[in-house]
């Protein structure tokens, strides 16, 4: 009576576990690069650049099959930097926003790039502020590699672990179609079903 007992009650437990894994929903997931310093120049004359250096994060927005991605630059600008833009552009330092940001930027993977860190790069870009005109030279940008294993699904680990997946494929030569795929599937919150 005991072993049955416990047989119906474990079973119960598999089917109840079982149901509340099946009702988890996918969200999308938000994967941003960390902060990283950037410096932009600002030509204030013919002869004379002032360089802006402020913090630049990088947006996934998604995957493309020419080992590309395409995001949202957000790049925060110091209080020093505003002041000084303001100066040049003669207007009240308020009217200089603390942070820019430009949708659909394309970042490609660096050539040879590995682990540890996985380095992402930018074409060179100009940026308007309030007018005045921000220069980029080539931006790079870092993602941790992460070894895959046990992340969760829908998870900042599990891009990072995917970035590092699609890195060491362009290197071997392979096949990465499935890995972008799974990338886009996880930024619009869909599950591999």
């Amino acid at each position: 009576m005991r072993i049955a007992l416990s047989l119906v009650f474990l079973l119960g437990a598999a089917v109840i576990a079982n149901a509340q894994q099946q009702n988890v929903t996918p969200k999308p997931v938000v994967f941003s690069t960390a902060p990283k310093l950037a410096i932009a120049k600002l030509k204030t004359s013919e002869t004379e650049v002032f360089d802006v250096r402020g913090k630049i994060t990088f947006t996934l927005t998604a995957a493309n099959s020419d080992d590309t991605v395409v995001g949202t630059i957000n790049y925060t600008l110091p209080d020093d930097a505003r002041q000084k833009i303001a100066a040049i552009i003669g207007k009240p330092p308020n009217s200089v926003p603390s942070s820019i940001t430009r949708k659909d930027v394309i970042a490609g993977f660096q050539k040879a790039t590995a682990p540890p860190i996985i380095h992402l790069e930018v074409s060179p870009m100009d940026v308007d502020v309030a007018g005045a005109k921000l220069h980029f030279n080539r931006i790079q940008l870092d993602v941790n590699a992460r070894e895959g294993g046990n992340s969760a699904k829908f998870t900042n680990e599990e891009m990072e672990t995917l970035f590092t997946v699609w890195a060491r494929q362009i290197l071997a030569g392979r096949a990465r179609r499935g890995i972008i795929s799974a990338m886009n599937r996880r930024i619009a919150g869909e599950d591999d079903n």
